[in-house]
């Protein structure tokens, strides 16, 4: 599927010099970006990615003058359908430094404590990779639930929901959980931040096109040698069964969201308590699905709307 991604970026004047970062699509085995093209009177601007993830961003800096701040970038990308051949799935074999990489904790992805406690238990008496990861799976959609009113698409802080034994929020909360409970098991795992740009086969709430300003939303995967990196994704099991949706599309989802994703999603980076390129001022990020900006160095809050952001998708006849 080729879709048309477009954001409109309007911010009246902060009172300083302005600096602005987007996500955007990336370069994958599943997914590539065909064209793209930004205008705006900013003073800068260009296209950067990070020396540790590889996350992609559009960067754009103001002076400071008067004027209200106009961009808007439009980036044309190519997005398969993708099908883990989970049968492949062996054990033991040396992973490379690129992906033993995601076994290192973060500052929300912790594996020791109460995470590496919960991982032995639900990971007990399992044979290989693949069942471990199963058994995290079906853990997380059976112990946790949606929380509708949840700011963005949550935080992911991790040791703070198992502390507490409130398994509850949105996507990045429930899919941060499987790939910590997956690192502290032994299981390359990663988050993957992207955004919805199209109407989904599966479900009537897993996609749409035309205003994605709200579409956020992160997926999970895990490697398997003999595999690969195999999508997951228990959220979007817990976000059909949380809206009591029949019990056949339940069931679907279920069933397909452990080794494959539909092509209606498009992937930005999978990076996370991170620096961006050129770096921010105020800190490392928890992760990067939204805009994000500052002003004079502080961060300052973007919101959705006119002033503000619009993100839209079009979906692109085959030639």
């Amino acid at each position: 599927m080729k879709v048309e991604i477009t954001y409109r970026i309007v911010l009246q004047d902060p009172g300083g010099p302005l600096s602005l970062w987007i996500p955007v699509p990336a370069n994958t085995g599943y997914q590539n970006v065909l064209k793209w093209h930004h205008e705006g009177n900013g003073n800068e601007a260009g296209f950067f990615s990070d020396p540790v993830y590889g996350a992609p961003a559009f960067h754009a800096r103001w002076e400071e003058n008067k004027n209200d701040k106009a961009l808007s970038v439009t980036i044309q990308v190519e997005v398969r359908e993708r099908r883990a051949l989970l049968a492949q799935a062996v054990r033991g074999s040396e992973l490379l430094a690129d992906v033993r990489h995601f076994l290192e904790p973060t500052a929300h992805i912790p594996t020791d404590g109460i995470v590496k406690q919960r991982a032995n238990e639900i990971t007990m008496g399992s044979k290989n990779p693949l069942d471990e990861s199963r058994a995290i799976y079906d853990w997380i959609i059976e112990n946790t639930h949606r929380d509708f009113q949840v700011t963005w698409c949550g935080l992911g802080d991790v040791k703070t929901m198992l502390e507490s034994g409130n398994l509850c929020g949105k996507c990045v909360d429930i899919n941060s959980l499987f790939v910590a409970l997956g690192r502290a098991a032994g299981l390359p795992a990663r988050e993957v931040f992207g955004i919805r740009a199209a109407e989904s086969r599966l479900g009537p709430t897993l996609g749409r096109s035309g205003d994605i300003t709200n579409a956020q939303h992160c997926k999970a995967e895990v490697y398997l040698p003999g595999a690969g990196w195999v999508p997951v994704d228990p959220a979007d099991v817990v976000k059909v069964t949380d809206e009591k949706q029949p019990r056949e599309v339940i069931g679907r989802v279920r069933d397909y969201f452990l080794g494959n994703a539909e092509d209606n999603w498009v992937a930005f980076n999978h990076a996370r308590d991170f620096m961006l390129t050129p770096a921010q001022a105020g800190g490392p990020l928890n992760y990067f699905m939204y805009p994000y900006a500052e002003c004079a160095g502080k961060p300052i809050e973007l919101r959705a709307g006119n002033p503000g952001y619009t993100i839209s998708s079009m979906v692109l006849a085959e030639k």
